[in-house]
């Protein structure tokens, strides 16, 4: 036997020409004796090698005591074992020269530090004869396109599993088979399923690089807890979008609650959930909030085309099911089409005048002869009209939404034959009234929705999809260089300096050690002034009593620090006051915030939104990975909610976009430049005057690493 097999590429897992099962079984209630009679169940064409010493046959195969007994060492292992017999199966094989194995026993890494301790040592095992694993703490492999099932899920016990374009990448198992389970219901098909658990040795990435060159994959869909390799997952990201393959992907961890969760279910990494989307934003992975809308997208992108615009056309069998539609649609803002000339003609066939140039279009309000015989010619004329990018048809119940359901898949393949492959998002909202509507709509090859939100998020991804702006591969060059010997929490001055030599507008400012320092030095700036207090042990200074505004004149700005000194001895007694910072107090007509932290997965992101107190309660931040163009950053100051304020709301004069957008591009310079012992660094308030005019940051806070 070869002791030194080349390990298997991911593509060469899926048609191994040998599987052995370690723990497989004939009691169905284990995970051995479900995957075992699923991978029979299915069709496998391969050699088929039980593992149990304790039986003879099972399914009419012979069962093996061990890998060593089988006739050839098997391409791939699936280990359905208890954790305290893992490392010895893993062993068996790898020296057998089994190219792959598969490892659903969890309470590993997923478990804590001794679980952690362990799978280490099995993948180290693996790695001394090059074999690789899938897991620990998985579901493994489902592949409708190979007749490959490697997994134990109930959900699989189906008569045939249906195939489409679709790879999935999960890191839930349980989420995963459901998933698959509710699409297959659906009428929806995969390509392949990886449930990859734990990701001692295959990560996210390998399995969403091997479907970016997997022919029988179009869209690519993940559930992410964690991404361990940022740098790789945006070179993965960016090529299956030069590849015209869109990854649609729903990630845990968005609030503090959802990322402890993800750290607890399979020891991964949750990261920052903004970095994460301004790392898709970045590469056009479209990210998602519910997992049957992601497949339910990516159903539609391989039967339709993707439209140029999200503009919508509703297709009712109610009024009132219409107009509560336009109002969930009006919740995401997505707009409504205003149909072109020829298709309010061609709806006038069927409708008055008043009813055919409405949007939501109500076959109950037909002429003549009811939603069954206007289902066809209405369907066709949304589908064909050229300001219509999406057509939505929710289907309430009707006397034969059997018949009608035929009617409208009528109508899609004649707008088709006329080449108008639009999306034709089905609602089905019925319960079991709607059963053989559902089930006509599969037949005709058009798989359904089950409720109006699901389809508005679907429509909402499309949107993401049209308005994706292409890449942006010239940054600029950083504006700035960064003196030595930086580290630790740099006090506002210092943050300034920094930021001045990066060429972001700061007010002018001395720190000084007392009254009488502060009073000298007023004298060399341009009044009117502010006074704030430097300490490392006082973040917010204007609650602890550490700043004031609109001094006239230097001995005001005297008083001022001397009252300053005995409010703060009163109200913070050990904090370290390093002195008083007096400076020019400017003034403009919006504060904004502008900051950049260290993602420890992306690396270095810039932030820009609404600043002053303004921060916390509004959260109106736009995120993008640093660095950035100037035309990036306007783009992230246009998204932001406070964006009326800043280009003219209602008369009133458009301030300074421009030298804003200018500032947050240096800033994320400065973030890059700082390098790895970079932490976090905010500009806040930014002030912002009329365009033209400028802008200037008036605080700053900048912390690095300590030196070690």
């Amino acid at each position: 036997m070869n002791h030194m097999t080349r390990p298997a590429r991911i593509a060469e897992m899926l048609e191994p020409r040998s599987v052995a099962v370690i723990g497989a079984s004939e009691d169905l209630t284990k995970f051995g004796g479900r995957l075992f009679k699923l991978l029979v169940q299915h069709g496998y064409g391969g050699q088929i090698f039980p593992i149990n010493r304790k039986q003879d046959s099972i399914l009419g195969l012979k069962c093996h005591a061990s890998i060593g007994d089988t006739p050839v060492p098997p391409d791939m292992a699936v280990m359905a074992v208890p954790r305290d017999h893992v490392k010895a199966a893993v062993r068996e094989c790898a020296e057998a020269g089994t190219k792959a194995a598969i490892i659903i026993t969890a309470k590993f890494s997923d478990a804590g530090s001794e679980g952690a301790a362990l799978e280490a040592e099995i993948v180290e095992e693996a790695r001394k004869h090059g074999m690789r694993l899938i897991g620990p703490n998985c579901l493994g492999i489902i592949s409708p396109a190979n007749r490959l099932v490697l997994c134990a899920s109930p959900a699989l016990f189906v008569d045939q599993l249906l195939v489409g374009r679709i790879g999935m990448v999960s890191q839930s198992g349980a989420l995963m088979a459901t998933i698959f389970d509710r699409a297959q219901t659906r009428g929806v098909g995969f390509s392949h399923c990886f449930s990859i658990g734990n990701q001692a040795d295959l990560n996210l990435c390998d399995f969403l690089d091997f479907l970016v060159e997997d022919r029988a994959t179009d869209v690519i869909c993940t559930y992410i807890e964690g991404v361990t390799d940022g740098p790789r997952f945006l070179d993965v990201a960016t090529r299956a979008r030069a590849a015209g393959k869109p990854i649609l992907a729903v990630k845990a961890g968005r609030t503090a609650d959802g990322a402890a969760a993800a750290f607890s279910h399979t020891a991964s990494l949750a990261g920052g959930y903004e970095a994460f989307a301004a790392a898709c934003a970045e590469t056009g992975v479209v990210v998602m909030d519910d997992p049957d809308a992601m497949i339910m997208l990516a159903a539609a992108l391989t039967k339709f085309e993707t439209p140029s615009k999200a503009a919508t056309s509703i297709l009712t069998t109610s009024g009132g099911g219409g107009a509560i539609t336009a109002d969930r649609l009006s919740d995401f803002d997505l707009p409504l089409t205003t149909y072109a000339p020829e298709t309010v003609k061609a709806l006038e066939e069927y409708y008055f005048p008043a009813n055919a140039c409405a949007n939501p279009i109500d076959m109950g309000a037909a002429i003549k002869g009811g939603s069954m015989l206007v289902g066809e010619g209405s369907a066709q004329a949304l589908l064909s009209d050229p300001e219509t990018g999406i057509v939505l048809a929710p289907i309430t119940t009707a006397p034969d939404m059997r018949l009608l359901c035929e009617c409208l898949a009528s109508g899609m393949r004649g707008a088709e034959e006329a080449g108008h492959r639009k999306p034709f998002l089905v609602v089905v909202q019925p319960g079991r009234a709607g059963d053989k509507a559902r089930a006509e709509l599969l037949k005709n090859g058009l798989f359904y929705f089950d409720s109006i939100d699901e389809a508005l998020r679907v429509i909402d991804g499309y949107r993401t999809l049209t308005e994706r702006t292409p890449p942006t591969p010239d940054k600029g060059s950083s504006p700035g260089t960064v003196p030595a010997g930086l580290s630790g929490a740099l006090d506002e001055a210092t943050a300034k300096a920094l930021l001045a030599e990066y060429g972001v507008p700061v007010n002018a400012g001395v720190v000084v050690a007392d009254a009488v320092e502060a009073e000298e030095a007023a004298q060399g700036l341009a009044g009117p002034f502010v006074v704030k207090v430097v300490s490392p042990d006082i973040v917010h200074k204007s609650d602890a009593g550490g700043v004031v505004l609109n001094l006239p004149d230097g001995g005001a700005v005297g008083d001022a620090v001397a009252e300053m000194t005995d409010r703060l001895a009163a109200r913070h007694p050990k904090a370290r006051i390093e002195g008083f910072l007096v400076q020019e107090m400017v003034r403009g007509e919006l504060e904004m915030f502008v900051g950049a932290r260290r993602d420890p997965i992306f690396g270095p992101v810039v932030m820009v939104g609404a600043g002053g107190v303004l921060v916390e309660l509004m959260q109106d931040v736009s995120v993008r990975l640093a660095p950035v163009s100037v035309a990036e950053a306007k783009e992230m100051i246009l998204g932001l909610k406070v964006a009326p304020l800043l280009t003219g709301f209602r008369g009133s004069a458009p301030l300074d976009v421009d030298a804003l957008a200018d500032a947050v591009a240096r800033i994320g310079w400065l973030a890059c430049d700082l390098g790895a012992d970079f932490a976090e660094l905010d500009v806040n308030p930014v002030l912002v005057r009329k365009a033209g005019q400028g802008v200037t940051g008036v605080d700053a806070r900048l912390l690095l690493e300590e030196e070690h």
